[in-house]
């Protein structure tokens, strides 16, 4: 994969949110991953990350690399995927339960992105209410679950943010609910970086 190593590193310090489990991660030591980090606050010129025993926290200057690495990482993996074709092994599904709204707005176009940069990948859309969208993640009948709020007991992750007339006010937040572990992770961390990037 063509990849900034120093960038992926950073990223999966900001997702994991410790050093220790970006290293178990990456498969690197921890002493490694902190001079990564190191390198790149060098070249800042401030730190990236507030550091405790406790949790590592993105400062400010950390949050808006966050933003561009996610694009950068996810535009190399399109990258890979437009000039290294998609093996038959490797062929993908995905079944999403989304909200009536998100699925009008936005979804479609965005399915049809992801499926552009990861051809053969199969993506059914149920469209549900979120009580039954949540239930449907809960009994595993769909990979993910596109609502305008978190679901109780799923990882949830902020999906889009749409806003009125162009302002700064949003109208609506939608989430992408999984649960954890599922088997297709893979797939729907890949979905939502393509989203992320095509906002």
């Amino acid at each position: 994969m063509i990849c900034d190593y120093r960038l992926k590193v950073f990223h999966t310090v900001a997702v994991k949110g410790s050093f220790t489990a970006a290293a178990k991660e990456l498969g690197i030591t921890q002493p490694a991953v902190s001079n990564h980090i190191s390198e790149l606050e060098s070249n800042i010129g401030d730190i990236l990350f507030y550091r405790s025993r406790r949790e590592t926290v993105l400062t400010p200057k950390g949050r808006i690399l966050f933003e561009y690495a996610e694009k950068i990482l996810n535009l190399y993996r399109c990258a890979d995927r437009e000039l290294v074709p998609i093996r038959k092994d490797e062929r993908r599904q995905m079944v999403i339960a989304a909200v009536p709204d998100a699925a009008g707005f936005f979804l479609k176009t965005l399915v049809d992105y992801y499926t552009r940069i990861y051809p053969g990948t199969e993506i059914s859309v149920l469209e549900r209410s979120r009580e039954e969208a949540a239930e449907l993640l809960a009994d595993a009948s769909v990979d993910a679950a596109i609502t305008d709020t978190p679901v109780e007991g799923a990882d949830s992750a902020v999906f889009a943010t749409l806003s009125i007339g162009g302002s700064s006010r949003p109208m609506a937040t939608w989430y992408i609910n999984r649960t954890a572990g599922a088997e297709t992770g893979s797939t729907i961390d890949d979905f939502l970086l393509c989203c992320r990037t095509f906002k």
